[in-house]
């Protein structure tokens, strides 16, 4: 990604400048950062859209910000526009914001398209195409110079990626023929070019992905496998938070690809969608060797459903997979074994199977995630310790006698031997959000983020004082929890799984 920008929409203490190694321009630190500083921080994007399977689900006005913070006996019910029937709001408020801005000319596209509706790309290029010299809110002569200046890698994605380059082209045409725009298809062309490789995913303050979003300074910040900073999305609000000390002078880094897969599944992303072969030190330096033969052969299954987009979709795959991989002794702090147990944790969850969520999350928690994201501010962290504590606290309002290894299936009780361990759910819950909220400013977590905990924390907080409990004075109660908790995960990790990570 490069490009230049005006920084007076946004708060940052960078300053771009020309990159080593070929990479070209590049975003620099004006000041030292500490851990979980914020790099940049962008109020408005360039543009940004949700996917079309989000629009039905997510307010296009806030991005899904007030329907997280809502509380639970106040839900948020959005309204579809009466115009278009395409996009929803959380109300009038989110709903002005966006017709004002550009919705109030998307709007009778959409509906005389209804019941299709465009595909993200075409959207995102028709509201750029739309702002581009309307007479209110339009991009100010800075935003459009430095959004010129972007990457296309045009010839290389008409050479090397036909399907991709027709995608475009077709884009093009449609935006054309629908937007009525006289801007020619070279340019539209163009337009799609730059979304397709500086684009970020958007995702709310859990960090679920819901749409696309650019930026033209956002999109100067290169790619390393070791980075040191984080992108987070709240709302419309963009963060970049430093995950690590940053001198000053030195040049931001954040991760395009998910840098927890092996090198080989790093570098073919990264050459395929953003044409460049990473040089960091993570990819020059000799990573450990990947399974072969037999658990090779798994290994290759998992990873194919993994990027197929449809592991979701299918959880008894998902478990045989996930049986396969404990069976030929693949590594379990790395992948495929951590997506893989990632997509069940979810599956688990959404169909209400929380006896098998709550030992997944806990392993995840205690045993991989501190191996898989090693630095302890790493919002993934936060984000799974989150997980654990709303699990916790739905089986201890649904479930509180819930013990182990009861509820565990396939004949795993042998392994862990006889007896059954009880668990205080509740006391699990409240030490989980309590450390949440007393360490969020070390986390890399959005306002939204901390805000959602705080919210939580304090309701758990309250019931346990209704009923004449403070936890704070339960040291040693919690403590025991903790060391049986310790205990099962670790049998767990040992026996059920077979480790050898």
């Amino acid at each position: 990604m490069s490009g230049s920008a005006s920084q007076s929409s946004f708060q940052t203490q960078t300053a771009p400048g020309s990159a080593p190694n070929g990479l070209g321009r590049g975003l620099f630190a004006s000041s030292d950062f500490r851990p979980s500083d914020n790099v940049l921080h962008i109020q408005s994007p360039y543009v940004a859209v949700l996917d079309t399977p989000r629009l039905a689900d997510t307010c296009s006005g806030c991005f899904g910000k007030r329907q997280l913070e809502a509380d639970p006996d106040n839900k948020v019910v959005l309204k579809a526009c009466t115009g278009c029937q395409v996009v929803k709001y959380c109300d009038a408020t989110c709903q002005a914001k966006d017709w004002k801005l550009v919705h109030s000319r998307e709007c009778p596209i959409y509906k005389g398209l209804h019941p299709k509706i465009l595909p993200i790309n075409a959207r995102a290029i028709m509201r750029m195409v739309l702002r581009i010299g309307a007479k209110k809110n339009d991009y100010t002569r800075e935003e459009l110079e430095s959004f010129q200046t972007l990457e296309t890698h045009i010839r290389d994605i008409r050479e090397g990626n036909p399907e991709q380059w027709e995608r475009i082209s077709l884009t093009s045409k449609a935006v054309k023929q629908y937007s009525q725009s006289g801007i020619e298809e070279e340019l539209l062309s163009d337009f799609g070019a730059k979304f397709d490789l500086n684009s970020f995913n958007l995702t709310n303050a859990l960090y679920d992905r819901i749409g696309l979003y650019i930026h033209p300074y956002a999109a100067l910040i290169n790619h390393s496998c070791e980075y040191n900073a984080v992108v987070g999305f709240d709302g419309p609000e963009l963060y970049i938070k430093a995950i690590r000390p940053i001198a000053k002078d030195e040049q931001i880094f954040i991760s395009y690809v998910d840098t927890t897969y092996p090198k080989r599944i790093r570098q073919k992303e990264l050459r395929e969608r953003y044409f460049f072969t990473c040089q960091c030190e993570k990819c020059s330096s000799d990573e450990s060797p990947e399974p072969t033969g037999d658990a090779g052969e798994v290994c290759e299954h998992a990873f194919a459903l993994l990027q197929s987009g449809k592991a979701g979709d299918d959880k008894h795959r998902l478990s045989v997979t996930l049986q396969a991989l404990i069976a030929c002794a693949s590594p379990k702090t790395k992948q495929p074994f951590v997506s893989i147990l990632d997509e069940l944790i979810v599956s688990d969850i959404s169909e209400n199977g929380l006896n098998h969520a709550f030992l997944n999350c806990a392993l995840r928690f205690s045993r991989i995630d501190p191996v898989a994201y090693p630095y302890e501010g790493h919002p993934i962290r936060a984000v799974h310790a989150w997980t654990l504590a709303k699990v916790t606290l739905q089986i201890s309002q649904e479930f509180p006698e819930l013990t182990f290894p009861e509820f565990v299936k396939g004949g795993w009780e042998d392994f862990l031997g006889a007896g059954e361990i009880s668990l205080d759910y509740g006391l699990l819950t409240w030490t989980l959000l309590a450390e949440l909220v007393s360490k969020e400013a070390e986390y890399c977590t959005v306002p939204g983020f901390r805000t959602i905990v705080r919210k939580t924390f304090a309701n758990v907080h309250e019931e346990f004082m209704k009923h004449g409990l403070d936890p704070r004075s339960m040291r040693d109660e919690i403590r025991a929890q903790w060391t049986k908790l310790g205990k099962l995960i670790g049998d767990y990790f040992q026996c059920v799984l077979r480790d050898n990570s």
